[in-house]
């Protein structure tokens, strides 16, 4: 199993959103699955793809003037 695991940090950078989001987002349970390995918390790369993918949106406005 190759699973890259990326800090808080590695993912507010990659999805430009800022740590402290994260951080809510993990208290609310609104945001991608991540792992608590002590006291740190990590996000699995295909976790955090599968959040995004979840979160994509096509523009629904296509024909209105």
């Amino acid at each position: 199993m190759n699973t890259e695991l990326l800090s808080p940090g590695e993912v507010s950078q990659w999805i430009r959103t800022p740590v402290s989001t994260l951080a809510r987002w993990r208290c609310e349970g609104i945001g991608p699955s991540y792992l608590n390995v002590g006291r740190r918390i990590l996000y699995r790369r295909q976790d955090v793809e599968e959040f995004l993918n979840a979160n994509f949106h096509q523009t629904s406005c296509a024909g209105r003037a």
